[in-house]
């Protein structure tokens, strides 16, 4: 689950503060005190990271087919299982809402707080739907987590078993891009870049899900470009612009906590 915390003393515009490494800022807002949030499913907030690729309209970036668009809006669809999640609003989202998980102070846990063994679970359905999908779609995702993997490892954050858990991962995952490769041979240098754009977006949909108002520099480099973004009023500008004249998107989310009823909104997003 993605957290977006409900509270007074944001500031409104990112200019007034100094730029902040995107993954910063993100991370500061899923551990941030609330008493109520708005909760994004991990899958809604992977939909936006594709609709955020498909609106794309930059030099800097490649080409994107629509296997590689649809492996980004799927590459966390096996979140499902923790936190439900489906594009639109209504009674059909409803139907496939999964309550939270909560810490011993009735607070959400956020994707941060999952063991290796939910997550680990989460991120090998998440590849199977996306190379179900197209072979280069399991490609891209499964390299994408295993950055990730290679990220926890390096921080030496977890006990024997789960350290164990996290190279079988890494390991399996090596083996099922050597055999995806063979239906979709594209040379690695552009599967590295097709990997970061799916990893820009994923870090841009989450900055946007969670609320955060930082001016932030993204970790991904395009052509040598670092991308910035700063907040002014409700635009997030982008330098360089990457989405031409701009866009318009949401992302379903649902109050927290509910009396009586479950309260769903699409949160609106404005790039430029």
């Amino acid at each position: 689950m993605v957290l977006d915390p409900l509270t007074d003393n944001e500031i409104p515009n990112g200019n007034l503060s100094a730029t902040i490494p995107a993954w910063q800022a993100v991370e500061k807002k899923q551990r941030q005190a609330a008493n109520d949030w708005w909760l994004i499913a991990q899958p809604d907030h992977a939909a936006l990271a594709g609709d955020l690729a498909a609106n794309l309209n930059s030099p800097l970036f490649p080409p994107l087919d629509r296997n590689v668009i649809r492996a980004i809006a799927l590459h966390d669809a096996g979140w499902a299982q923790f936190d439900g999640g489906e594009r639109g609003t209504g009674h059909g989202l409803q139907v496939v809402l999964r309550d939270p998980k909560l810490d011993a102070q009735g607070r959400p846990l956020s994707f941060l707080e999952m063991t290796p063994e939910q997550f680990l679970r989460a991120w090998t359905d998440s590849i199977v739907q996306a190379e179900r999908a197209a072979p280069i779609g399991g490609v891209i995702v499964s390299q994408h987590f295993c950055r990730l993997a290679e990220n926890r490892l390096q921080s030496c954050i977890d006990n024997r078993q789960d350290t164990n858990r996290l190279h079988r991962f890494a390991q399996d995952e090596a083996e099922r891009r050597e055999q995806l490769r063979e239906h979709d041979p594209r040379p690695p240098q552009q599967v590295r870049v097709l990997t970061d754009v799916l990893q820009f977006c994923d870090l841009l949909s989450l900055y946007l899900c969670c609320g955060a108002v930082d001016a932030i520099e993204f970790p991904q480099k395009f052509q040598g470009q670092t991308i910035r973004l700063k907040r002014e009023g409700e635009m997030c500008r982008l330098e360089p612009s990457i989405f031409g004249k701009g866009v318009s998107l949401g992302v379903t989310a649902r109050h927290y906590p509910w009396l009586g009823t479950v309260k769903i909104t699409v949160l609106p997003f404005l790039l430029s």
